[in-house]
């Protein structure tokens, strides 16, 4: 790895270009992204929060519709603290930048490629085990077939 690939932001970058930019599908290297996120993570422990702001701001989303705001985001950035671990790397991805054109991509192909490694080991999704678990029903009968429960969202 030369400098400027070992650079976990150009890493972000590569990565999200790629996704965003070609027919590249996390489901169809999942323990390759996996691994990547794995070294990226590594890469982010002990880094300034305040550094990775600077190079992926939140978009300014002034709006309380309940969903996300920037205020929300000042307030989950000053809970991190000053640096980055392996983990609060990872919870940002999942749950935190969606709002960031740049780290949107990333958090959503993260999800993807843990849930695919996690249905090839267990036959079902994280979202189809969560939902089994809470007691939503996941699979009906249509037309004699098990299909997909569908569900109409208001």
């Amino acid at each position: 790895m030369n400098e400027q690939t070992a650079n976990p932001y150009n890493m972000m970058i590569e990565l999200g270009r790629l996704i965003r930019n070609t027919n590249f599908e996390p489901k169809d290297a999942p323990d390759e992204l996996f691994n990547y996120f794995s070294a990226l993570s590594q890469m982010m422990e002990g880094r300034s929060v305040k550094e990775f702001f600077s190079v992926f701001p939140p978009i300014k989303r002034y709006e309380d519709d309940g969903i996300w705001n920037y205020y929300a985001t000042i307030e989950e950035i000053a809970e991190m603290g000053t640096e980055f671990t392996k983990e609060s790397f990872q919870h940002l991805l999942m749950k935190h930048c969606y709002e960031n054109k740049y780290m949107q991509c990333l958090g959503l192909a993260f999800m993807d490629c843990t849930s695919q490694l996690y249905k090839r080991k267990s036959g079902r999704s994280i979202m189809e085990e969560w939902a089994i678990d809470n007691c939503i029903t996941v699979y009906e009968k249509r037309n004699g077939e098990i299909l997909p429960k569908l569900y109409t969202v208001k």
